[in-house]
């Protein structure tokens, strides 16, 4: 009994690691809550999600941006002379992904954060509930999962940034993103496959047992 448990705990570690894409760029995060907007509970290791030029092939995204009139948070400031962004965002790996957040750079200043920091950086994560809106828009499934060959478009309020990067520049690893060549990063963890799944469940089920 104890060799079967053994085995079954070996392999669920075992594949608890290798959920993590070959070749992935993974981030530790740090949250930070400072007041109650759209709480965003995410820390521990995450991937970043960027440029195909920078990123490796199984974290790979392509992105794009344009103005738009769209308020996505009205708790906080819109001026007017400062614009709002549509940044369009298309998985080009074969992951599907969840808990997908924007991250800040500190050159960068944006108006509907989730009144978290995130590394010590405005963020919010790209959803669209609770106080904070910014996705508008998923090409397939309406589920917040970023599947293989998706595209989101989400909203940053009141966009700036001190060294002119524009909104859609994930260029740099790191978060926040060292040096420049980037307005912010996108995080997010991978969803494991179903097999996976089970076998994980099975893992936490033998350890469970084991405890009795």
């Amino acid at each position: 009994m104890q060799k079967k448990l053994f085995l079954i705990l070996f392999c669920s570690a075992f594949l608890i690691f290798s959920v993590s894409p070959a070749g992935a760029y993974l981030v530790e995060i740090e949250n930070v809550l400072e007041t109650g907007q759209d709480f965003t509970d995410i820390r521990g290791w995450v991937h970043e999600l960027g440029h195909a030029g920078w990123f490796p092939e199984d974290e790979r995204i392509d992105m794009s941006d344009e103005l738009t009139e769209y308020r996505p948070c009205f708790q906080n400031e819109d001026d007017p002379q400062i614009p709002n962004y549509a940044i369009s965002i298309t998985n080009m790996t074969n992951i599907a992904w969840t808990d997908l957040h924007y991250v800040a750079d500190p050159e960068t200043t944006i108006q509907n954060y989730d009144q978290n920091r995130l590394n010590g950086e405005l963020a919010f994560r790209i959803d669209n509930v609770g106080l904070n809106t910014p996705l508008i828009s998923e090409s397939m499934n309406p589920d917040l999962i970023f599947e293989p060959g998706e595209t989101w478009i989400f909203v940053m309020q009141d966009y700036t940034n001190t060294d002119g990067y524009a909104p859609s520049d994930f260029m740099t690893l790191g978060v926040p993103s060292p040096g420049h060549c980037s307005s912010g990063s996108i995080i997010a963890l991978p969803i494991p496959e179903p097999a996976t799944l089970a076998l994980l469940t099975l893992g936490a089920f033998a350890l469970r047992l084991r405890r009795h």
